[in-house]
């Protein structure tokens, strides 16, 4: 159950790590007035780190701890770095561009 849990945050985007009590129950397979208390287990335990909004049901994970990886997990986590590497190549441009601009004003 809370191996469930953490593969399914393990398995998002890092600002993509809002999840809800329902999709959590659907992953993990329990009722979903236990979701609560897997949630906060896993806190417990210091699997994940985050937020649990009780009222909203939803957990707002900031950190999974870090595990043994497989080779499609490393091969995802490639690609997720890849697609990284080239928003912060582009973010690097756009400031080089608007640094010019504002230097040449």
């Amino acid at each position: 159950t809370l191996l469930a849990l953490v593969n399914m945050v393990f398995e998002r985007p890092s600002l993509e790590r809002t999840l809800s009590f329902e999709d959590i129950a659907d992953r993990v397979v329990v009722p979903l007035d236990q979701v609560e208390w897997v949630i906060m287990r896993a806190l417990s335990l210091k699997l994940i780190k985050g937020t649990m909004d009780q009222v909203e049901q939803t957990v707002d994970v900031t950190w999974v701890m870090p595990r043994v990886l497989d080779s499609k997990q490393m091969s995802e986590l490639a690609t997720r770095f890849g697609e990284w590497a080239v928003k912060v190549s582009q973010t690097k441009d756009f400031m080089h561009e608007s640094a010019g601009a504002l230097l040449n004003q």
